[in-house]
Parts: C-alpha cells; sequence; structure tokens
C-alpha cells in the first residue's frame, strides 16, 4: 500500500499518543488540520495540560516541513517531532517548545529570504518553512517527554 503525507502524519500522532499513554498521561488526538494542536495531554496528578504539534518525516529527509504559522510561539504549545524509521522499528522523537521553534523557523526563512537567487533576483516569499535543526539540538531534545509538564 502507498504512504502519503496524511498516513504518516496520523502515524506520527498515533505514535506520540502511545508514547505518552506509557508515560501516564491522559492524552487525545483532535481534528486533523484544525488548528496548531494535534494532541492534547494532561498529567492526571497535577491536572496540567499541554498542546502538542506533531510533525513526522519519513525517511532520509534533511527537514521537518512547516508553515508560516509554526513561527508563532505559544507558552502552552510543545512539538514532537518524530523520524520514522521503517514498519518494525519505534520512530526517534524530539521534543521541543514552541519558544525554541518559532523564533529558529523566522530567522532560518528571513535568512532564505534575504539570499537572491542564484541569477540575483530576490526570491519570492512563501509559506513554506522548514526546520533543519543542527544534531546537537536534536540530541537535546530527544527523548525529553519530562520537559512537557516540567515547564
Amino acid at each position: 500500500m502507498a504512504k502519503n503525507n496524511h498516513s504518516i502524519g496520523n502515524a506520527g500522532e498515533f505514535y506520540v499518543l502511545a508514547q505518552l499513554a506509557q508515560r501516564g498521561y491522559i492524552a487525545g488526538k483532535t481534528d486533523d488540520g484544525q488548528t496548531l494542536i494535534d494532541v492534547i495531554a494532561t498529567d492526571p496528578e497535577t491536572l496540567k495540560s499541554i498542546n502538542i504539534q506533531v510533525k513526522t518525516r519519513d525517511g532520509a529527509g534533511d527537514a521537518w516541513l512547516m508553515s508560516a504559522k509554526n513561527e508563532r510561539v505559544f507558552d502552552g504549545l510543545w512539538y514532537v517531532l518524530l523520524q520514522l524509521n521503517g514498519t518494525d522499528v519505534l520512530p526517534d522523537f524530539y521534543v521541543f517548545q514552541s519558544s525554541f521553534i518559532g523564533p529558529w523557523l523566522q530567522e532560518d526563512h528571513y535568512s532564505w529570504l534575504a539570499k537572491p537567487k542564484k541569477n540575483g533576483e530576490p526570491k519570492k516569499d512563501s509559506n513554506m518553512r522548514r526546520f533543519r535543526p543542527s544534531d546537537a539540538e536534536l540530541e537535546k531534545a530527544r527523548d525529553r517527554w519530562d520537559l512537557m509538564f516540567s515547564a
């Protein structure tokens, strides 16, 4: 069966739900594509709730695709980025706060816009963003589920 972006995104969201459930959190999936929020999770001991945006990539891509809306920063918004590793291996999970993602995307996008095309013409603005963290940034965020409810 052929995979598409929607099925890959759904797989990522369900992986996140499973990881949260294994850690004892109450979590539910929101309606597809309605907001920046894919999953809402609650700590049953403190009743603290957080919002999660899930971004999933398949294969050896170097970026997670995002849009201009992901430049916005919200206190209760977290990102869980997944790198799928095939059907028989768990994905890699990276946890970031929106206060990291938003400014990173904005700076990267404006830097990209400032560089003219090879022919010297200015680039046209786009809604598309590519989040390409460094290896060190990824390692710092790997499996950091604990950050979401401790902040």
